[in-house]
């Protein structure tokens, strides 16, 4: 077996300043699968290279979503209600409810929505340009995400603290300098739950136009979405459309800053647009992993997986490979998607 020369890669404390760039690279050099130790179950495996977590993300025959997509282990109950949701389900299932994001961002609705977010968009800068300065990523990264998304699903204005603490909440539960302990970060979930579960009804009582409204009037295997399935899907939707792009927003940024003539380009050809999203993804990857679990008894990279054994692909090892990306540790908005 294969051991990684550390206690974990995935410790807080090695993010603290950052993605630890250099070490996760070498790991991908010299290693297909590694297994290292862990505070949670006692160790899991590493993987580093694309095709390797492309089969592994791929195959849910051999490695399950099913039981976290994170390193923790959840408690019983919450574990048989997050079973329920897209984001700990496997193929055909996943694919069922995945399709409901397919339709609540089809493109003719969101044509038809643009206004309403460049108005927030606009709103959310007058409020600060005056000043000269702002804190971004409360003031700018998390707001106008935060306020286009709540106003597409029609959460009313004086719900908006109350979410956005639950999403942070659920965000900083590894955290130990924002959470005693990860029983806030299930607790938060199941509220964000039930939170989603009330505004569905409340779209039942009062029909209102939102991606709400249109996503409990869509069907799933010839029946009607529930309340609580609804619930379970808003939970989805707010922590990974909130999370993820607030931090996108505010590490592209960052590298826009670093590298004041990538700005000037995306200033002067607003086209670029597209492209800069896409390096800001590749170069900051702001999901620093995926769990799977093995599903049976194998052999796999040479390496013996027992059944039950999680499988952590590093998301943003691949994006730094030079195999796969020429000059990857360069920001560049104009490299070829």
């Amino acid at each position: 077996m294969n051991h990684c020369p550390m206690h974990t890669l995935l410790d807080f404390e090695r993010f603290r300043h950052g993605t630890p760039r250099e070490l996760i690279n070498r790991l991908r050099e010299e290693h297909r699968i590694l297994w290292e130790t862990d505070d949670y179950s006692g160790g899991h495996w590493l993987l580093f290279h694309q095709d390797d977590i492309d089969h592994v993300l791929k195959t849910p025959e051999l490695f399950t979503n099913s039981y976290s997509p994170i390193l923790d282990d959840f408690p019983a109950e919450i574990l048989a209600e997050q079973q329920q949701s897209m984001t700990f389900m496997d193929p055909p299932g996943h694919r069922k409810y995945r399709s409901l994001v397919d339709y609540a961002f089809r493109l003719k609705q969101l044509e038809a929505r643009k206004p309403l977010m460049h108005r927030i968009a606009r709103e959310t800068v007058d409020r600060v340009i005056d000043r000269g300065e702002c804190e971004f990523v409360n003031e700018i990264a998390m707001q106008m995400p935060m306020r286009v998304m709540f106003a597409l699903l029609g959460v009313r204005d004086q719900d908006f603290g109350y979410v956005v603490d639950l999403v942070n909440t659920l965000a900083l539960a590894d955290d130990p300098e924002f959470a005693e302990n990860r029983a806030l970060g299930f607790q938060a979930s199941m509220e964000l739950i039930e939170f989603g579960t009330r505004l569905a009804a409340d779209h039942r009582r009062n029909p209102r136009d939102s991606m709400t409204m249109d996503v409990i009037n869509t069907a799933i295997d010839g029946r009607a979405l529930g309340d609580r399935e609804f619930g379970r899907f808003f939970n989805n939707l707010v922590v990974g459309g909130l999370e993820t792009t607030r931090n996108t927003l505010a590490l592209g940024l960052h590298q826009l800053i670093l590298h004041p003539e990538q700005y000037r380009l995306l200033e002067q050809d607003p086209g670029l647009v597209a492209g800069a999203v896409e390096e800001f993804l590749r170069h900051q990857n702001t999901v620093v992993y995926l769990r799977r679990t093995a599903t049976r008894d194998m052999e796999y990279l040479g390496q013996q997986i027992g059944k039950g054994d999680k499988l952590v692909c590093i998301l943003g090892a691949p994006n730094r490979d030079p195999a796969l990306f020429p000059d990857p540790d360069a920001f560049d908005i104009t490299r070829p998607v």
